[in-house]
């Protein structure tokens, strides 16, 4: 794997870095600064990498969050990596919340789950300036319904943004996260034990071998997706200017027979029109025919 070519954002390696035992405290800086919970209740969570949501039929598709954490008293955090832009990303992920929700309300009455769900959003989806964003179950006047379920997005494009006044964990998170040089990193968290650590820790797993297998095969499929994505806007880009071209073509003959249809009525002879509108002698004798009809 290049060290100057890093993808935190890759799914296999997304996974491996936040459920890695040296990056516990790490993960529990970065969740504490963005949802409030107490870093010690956050320390005894049990961290997942994949978590299954649970199925409600047997033929139902399986379905996987990229990090989950389980905390006592029924609480759930989930954490998707939205490396690219997908229309139906977010309503997967609230669908994966809710799944959760219910699976935890069936197993005891006595007291109502919470799952928050954190969106680490690479491609701005609601196109704000905002760093974060937070949603929860609201009524038009702007009433709490449930505090069951949270959703909140770090747009990692907008975290430098210096219009607001962003979390230093939370940004060095999201800026970590971004980079793909590792020795960019190095020099940026020069003097910062806790980071400098998590990069020697990226470093070590970018020579497990079984990881590089995986995140070779995804990082092929995202090339190949991308270049598919391209090679489908290149015919899309060259249909619309062949349609375009068309479309004026045949405006402008339309122009033309109305107009030659026009000097007919003036007596004009054959060859004025066809010297006048660009059409063809056997076209202008062909509508004149049809005119008389």
């Amino acid at each position: 794997m290049d060290l100057k070519n890093i993808n935190l954002m890759n799914d296999a390696l997304f996974k491996a870095f936040m459920c890695h035992e040296n990056n516990r405290e790490l993960v529990v800086d970065f969740l504490h600064s963005v949802t409030k919970i107490e870093k010690e209740i956050l320390r005894r969570g049990v961290f997942i990498g994949g978590e299954e949501i649970p199925k409600r039929r047997i033929s139902t598709k399986k379905q996987m969050t990229d990090f989950t954490v389980n905390i006592e008293n029924k609480q759930r955090i989930i954490i998707e990596m939205n490396q690219r832009k997908d229309t139906s990303t977010f309503d997967k992920n609230n669908l994966y919340a809710f799944s959760v929700i219910v699976e935890l309300s069936h197993a005891s009455m006595k007291q109502y789950p919470k799952v928050i769900v954190i969106n680490l959003d690479n491609f701005n989806y609601f196109e704000t300036d905002k760093p974060l964003l937070t949603f929860k179950i609201r009524d038009e006047e702007g009433h709490i319904e449930s505090e069951m379920y949270e959703s909140i997005h770090l747009v990692l494009a907008n975290i430098n943004n210096s219009k607001y006044n962003i979390n230093k964990e939370i940004k060095k998170f999201a800026s970590f996260l971004k980079e793909r040089d590792l020795e960019k990193l190095a020099e940026e968290f020069r003097g910062d034990e806790k980071y400098m650590a998590i990069i020697r820790t990226v470093e070590d797993l970018t020579m497990d071998e079984e990881l590089i297998g995986f995140y070779s095969y995804e990082e092929k499929i995202r090339q190949d997706k991308q270049e598919l994505e391209y090679s489908k806007e290149r015919i899309r880009e060259e249909g619309l200017k062949e349609g375009l071209k068309q479309g004026m073509e045949q405006g402008a003959k339309q122009k033309a027979i109305e107009t030659a249809k026009k000097m007919f009525s003036k007596n004009f002879a054959v060859e004025e029109i066809a010297e006048f509108t660009a059409l063809s002698i056997e076209e202008i004798e062909k509508l004149r025919e049809e005119n008389k009809d």
